[in-house]
Order: C-alpha cells, then structure tokens, then sequence
C-alpha cells in the first residue's frame, strides 16, 4: 500500500576530443607493422581523480524564506530566470525572487477550494508553456472532489499578468478508485507535447490490473498535443499521430505504461531522453528511461523481478535501466540529468533520490547501454521531488521543514583535490618548456574521417595509465580505462589557438578547453565557454558542459579513436616508421586482447579521398559528423546514421520530418535524388538555429555538404 511518501508522511569530444607529432627522432627497434618499438611510459599524462562525495553538498538556497510544507514543485519560467515558482500540495502556486536573501512569498494561483490536500493527493504537478512569455499558458494537475478524481486543467494568464483558477479549463479528469498511486508529474517535451505521469490507481499490488490494461489511463505516461483539438473524438486535445495507440486498440492518450506509481520524470535537455522514477511495491524501486510504446512491466514485473505468483511472461517487456532494494531506501524520488554548469564532474549523470533514506545516487552510463550508480552524500529529511532550473542547476526539495529549510541547491564543496591544471605546461601531457610538443606517453594518432571544426587542422594524442588496456567493441568502439586523456591540438593559419583535454576520471568522462597565448608560450583553461575573433574567424571553445552534448554516453562516449578510424597508417615521428595505427597498438599492448577479424576489418573512408566509392565517404563522413547523436539512445530524433546501419535501417530515406520542415515543399530528411527536398544537407549546409551539428561551429563545411548533395542526387530508392 505504498505510494510516494508511505507511513515517512507521518514520521542525483566531437570537437572536445586528436595526427601526427611528438617526441624525439631516434632510432627503433619497432618491427615492421608496428610504429613504435615497445609501449611507452606514462608518468604524468592521467585524468586526475577530481570528484568524490565530499565535494559537492546541499546547501539551503534560500535560508530567509517561510516554511513551505507539501512543497513538491519548483520552476522557473522560460526564459526568465529572476523567480522561482514554489507548487504546494494545498494547491498554491507562490512565487519568490531568485535571490539568496529572498524572504517574500506572493500568491500566483489559488487552488486550495478545488484541491484535496490529503495523503498522496493534492496539487501534484505544474508547467508553464514552453511559449509562456507570449500566450501565458500553465498547466496544472491535482486531486479533488467526491469521488476523488484527477484533473488536467490550463489556465491562461491574465491582462494584469495574474493567474486566476476562475480561469481554468478542464483538458482531463479521471475518477480515482484508491486514494494512493496519483502520479503528478507534467512536462513539456522536447517535441512540444504535454507529458503526464499517472499511478496505477493505487490499493497495493495494483488489483484492477491497471498497468498492463491499454484501455485505462492508469499506470501510464500520457502524451497529448494542447496547441490543437479533437473535433472527431470530442477532445479538447488533439493525439499526437505516432502515439502508439492514436489508430486503436487502446486509449490515444498513451505514451507508455506498465508503470505503478511514475514519482517524477524529467527530460534530458540535451538528448531529449526521458528518465522516470518508479515506485516499487514491497521490496525494489527502479529507474526507467521511457521510449514511446514501451511496456514497462507493472505487475507481471517489480523491478528486474517477477511479480506475485503469475507467470511472469516478460515477453515485450522494458525492464530498468537501474533498481535498488529496500535496504537502500523505500521510495524513489525522480530526477534529472545534470547540465549544469556548477558542478562539471556530474555533467550527463542522472540523479535521484529516496525518500525514506535521503540517499542520493548519480547513475554512470558505461558503453554496453548499463548503467552504475555512485551514491552521494544523502539529505536531510525527506526528499518529495528534485527540481531543475533554466541554468541546469539541481535543487531538492522538502515537504515539510521550517523556515528556509524546504529547498536545498546543489553545490561544490570545499575540497577539490586533483584538480584539472590551470596551463597545458602543468598537465603532464605536454612539455613543460614546450607546450605545443607532446610526451612520449601521448601516442599521436590520425583518423580517416575527422569531425569538421571550421576548417581549423588537428593533432590529436592518447594516453592511457601505465598497466592499464582498452577494450575494443564488436562495433570497433573503444572502451578507454580510468585515467586516460585523449588531447586534440587545434590550429588556424599554422598558429595554435585550443588545445583541448578530454579526460575520463573516476566518475565519467569530462571535457577541458585551453586557450593558446598570442605569444605561443603556453595555453590557459578557461572556465566556461568562449568566442573569439581569430584572423576574422570567429571561434568557440566549448564548455565542458558542450562537450558531453557530442561525447554522449550512446556513441561511448570517445568518438575518433575507434577501429574503423585508426584503420589506417601513420608516420611516427619518433621512431620514423609508416605503420598501420591498429598494429601499433596492437604491438604495444595497449588493447586487453587481440583484435578480432571483424573488428580489424573495419575501414571508414576519408571523405576526400576521390578513388573510394562516393557511398562509402558520404556515410563515412555522417558517421563521423553526425551519428554521435544519431543513433539509438541517444537524440530524440529516430535516425540512426552510423557506419554499420544499412541506408534503409537509417529512418531517413523518403522519412517525414520531426521537428518542422523548414518552409521546404514537400521535405523529406532524405529524399532520394532530389537534395533540394532533403532537410538532412539543408541543415548541414547552414549555420543557424536550425544548423546541424548544432553548437561549435559558426562555418559550414561547403566540401561536406557539397558530398552529401551528390550522394542524395546519386540515390534512386531507400535500398
């Protein structure tokens, strides 16, 4: 009979990433297949270990406020960062100045008449419209009435800019059997589609069947479209067309179900995924990540474990991506993927809490799509939702608490040790005296398909810590070990102007930008984001942030260095032998086995080299571009533009558009022998808001599009 808050009620380097150069010519004894004689020592060259769980902590954010009890929402509207929304189970929405010292409360929205603020019922979820600022639009989701039921309403702000509940409009309502299991969360997602999440009724065990039933709303994600109505069913909505069930054989409404109370959900600002937390039964709490149609399980499963005494069938079945039993805690409370700017050692970590136990765990991606946790440092009293704002920045919040004591802000400790080096001469990768040569430990490498970076050329370098291997994939992905650094030397007209470090620590992979001085002598780390007019060229450097957008957890997160791109020969300078990159390393044992044919097979193409097949460079060059994005699991955009996908498995062929067609007739991504009809060159060729890739570069690669308009031209079917 558990719910959110149980008996407790009472008592979370494409363009960051490395040719050829460093060290010193002399003599080798390297055989003939190799470029280096023997593997060389790395003393220096190594990710320092720079995050742990004394360095970040909870802080009161807003120590002078009063108390806020049922508190289980905070927002902020879009595009305005200088409030808070405070969302209370009494039905008040209260907003605050976003100041440190802000010790005022103002009334927004009343709906305390309408509200049953009692058990897990009350005023449960809020969202401002993502075009707020313009047409004024909330939503809300709360409980009341006899029988209880569950309503979905808009309100639209007025003239004098107030929010009244005289204004609401019901969208939704659902009559509740059991007081528990409301669900409440409401988001808007990275499509424009209002998301709701709804319990599975409540009454322990989910007797009705609600969550495996498609003809009841109960148990689901739902997924409607506010901007338009449905004459024909009489909704005030419209079904978005790829719902699974908008053609029939259960409720339009459905997103996904199988679920028995979805505690918050949240969508990654930057992959567009969508996390949810799942409430267990009597023994396990889970953390999904929703796809569109997924079953996930409830009550045939609780958890990774079968449910009750039924057969268990766990055909179809979504099962979590992580759970925890009841020794950890007794109630997940959701959260978000970290995309904040405060703490970039948990950038792209997804983390939540509990809470019965207060423990709060970051989950760390590994290559295989699995996932780790790491536990944090737990909170104080019990956490009833985490909350996100416009920055990225994390909050958790209290139902109960007194004055200044219901929101906690996310932020860095006191201790930082094994801190990034504030100048490339100090971080051991190149010479002290001469930042622009490399260590010996930093093997330099090339690949056959580069990313483009605005024209700029690259030496790229890896280290890896002594004793340590990498592992290569099936798909000639690479696993590096903790420790390693992959560095990436950027130039403009012959001069150094980045050098950036990309570094895997203990806890994941992070990013690091150096800016070249106009001396030459060294190169400093900046602290954030840059642009800068170079030769009347303007040039970004990434944040880190930036560069976990492109280094996602779905491509592996190393993106040059993988067999289809080290398939290739290189001039090593220090030992000047021509060798094949894949034997080198082979040789110097840097791989933790011997390479299988298959893997030693894959060869990409370089997209300038004329005498290969115009096919093999196009998909060459969107593997390396653009399928760091464009692949499973990772953009909410279904196109899969890897290398090893056929043309016909890529969901781009004849494939209407997603998210707007961009005033073109009749557009397709890929429209076979009609490029002026594709979205997929329209965008690569631009550098707009609609440009593709979308950060990091301000010129278009006129020699890439132009390959990809002659490949869409040379198309004459899907096949």
């Amino acid at each position: 009979m558990r719910g959110i808050w149980m008996l407790a009620l009472g008592v979370s380097l494409a363009g960051c990433g490395l040719g050829s150069g460093g060290g010193d010519d002399e003599p080798s004894t390297a055989p003939p297949s190799s470029g280096l004689a023997s593997r060389p020592a790395n003393p220096g060259c190594i990710a320092p270990d720079t995050v742990g769980s004394t360095d970040i902590r909870w802080t009161a954010a807003f120590p002078q406020l009063p108390s806020l009890s049922g508190l289980v929402g905070l927002h902020q509207a879009p595009g305005d960062s200088s409030v808070f929304y405070a969302v209370r189970t009494s039905g008040l929405v209260q907003r605050f100045a976003n100041q440190a010292n802000a010790s005022a409360l103002t009334t927004v929205l009343n709906l305390s008449a309408r509200v049953l603020d009692s058990g897990e019922s009350g005023l449960l979820g809020f969202a401002f419209h993502p075009q707020y600022a313009s047409n004024g639009q909330v939503y809300v989701y709360y409980t009341g009435g006899s029988p209880l039921t569950s309503y979905l309403s808009r309100i639209v702000r007025r003239g004098d800019g107030s929010l009244n509940a005289a204004d609401e409009e019901i969208l939704l309502q659902l009559r509740q059997p059991y007081s528990n299991h409301n669900g409440g969360q409401l988001a808007f997602g990275p499509d424009g589609f209002l998301y709701l999440a709804l319990g599975d009724g409540g009454s322990g065990g989910d007797p009705d069947g609600n969550g495996q039933n498609t003809n009841v709303l109960l148990g689901k994600i739902l997924r409607i479209d506010i901007s338009h109505a449905d004459a024909d069913r009489g909704l005030p909505y419209a079904i978005p067309t790829d719902n699974p069930f908008a053609g029939g054989g259960g409720k339009p409404e459905i997103y996904a179900w199988g679920l028995r109370n979805p505690w918050r959900f949240s969508f990654d600002r930057v992959s567009g995924d969508l996390w949810a937390a799942d409430v267990g039964q009597n023994e396990y709490e889970e953390i999904n990540k929703i796809e569109r149609g997924g079953n996930y399980g409830w009550n045939t499963m609780e958890g990774l474990h079968c449910y009750g005494g039924g057969s268990c069938n766990q055909t179809g079945l979504k099962l979590p991506v992580f759970e925890y039993n009841h020794s950890e805690g007794c109630s997940v409370t959701g959260g978000y993927v970290y995309r904040g700017s405060a703490l970039p050692a948990l950038q792209g970590r997804y983390l939540f809490t509990d809470y019965c136990s207060a423990k709060v765990w970051l989950l760390q991606p590994e290559p295989n799509n699995s996932y780790t946790a790491q536990m944090l440092t737990a909170l104080s009293g019990n956490p009833s939702s985490i909350a996100e704002d416009n920055a990225g920045e994390l909050y958790a919040l209290s139902l109960s608490g007194s004055a200044g004591e219901n929101i906690y802000q996310l932020t860095p400790g006191t201790s930082t040790p094994g801190s990034v080096a504030e100048h490339l001469s100090a971080t051991g990768c190149v010479s002290a005296s001469a930042p622009a040569q490399a260590v010996d430990a930093a093997v330099p490498y090339a690949i056959n398909s580069p990313f483009w970076s605005d024209g700029a050329d690259k030496e790229r370098y890896a280290a890896i810590p002594d004793g340590s291997h990498i592992s290569v994939q099936a798909d000639g992905d690479m696993v590096f070990p903790v420790g390693s650094v992959l560095m990436k030397h950027f130039r403009l007209a012959g001069q150094l102007i980045e050098t950036r470090l990309f570094m895997r620590h203990a806890d994941g992979w992070r990013g690091y930008s150096y800016e070249w001085r106009a001396d030459q002598s060294d190169a400093d780390l900046l602290s954030g984001s840059k642009d800068k007019l170079i030769g009347g060229q303007s040039w970004h450097f990434p944040s880190g942030s930036e560069c976990l957008q492109c280094h996602t957890a779905a491509a592996g997160f190393v993106l040059g260095p993988e067999a289809g791109q080290l398939n290739r020969s290189l001039l090593y300078a220090r030992s000047g032998i021509t060798a094949n990159q894949l034997d080198t390393w082979q040789h110097i044992g840097w791989f933790s086995s011997t390479l299988t044919s298959t893997a030693r097979a894959l060869h990409y193409a370089d997209p300038s080299d004329s005498t290969a097949t115009l096919t093999a460079r196009a998909r060459s060059y969107l593997h390396s571009n653009c399928s760091h994005c464009h692949r499973p699991a990772s953009a909410p955009v279904a196109m899969d533009l890897r290398h090893s996908t056929s043309f016909a498995a890529t969901s781009t062929c004849n494939a209407l558009p997603q998210t707007g067609d961009l005033g073109i007739a009749d557009a397709r991504l890929i429209a076979p022998g009609a490029v002026a009809r594709s979205l997929l060159h329209n965008r690569l060729s631009r550098r707009d808001a609609y440009a593709m890739p979308p950060l990091a570069s301000a010129l278009a690669d006129t020699a890439g599009a132009s390959l990809i308009a002659d490949w869409i031209n040379s198309l004459t079917g899907c096949n």
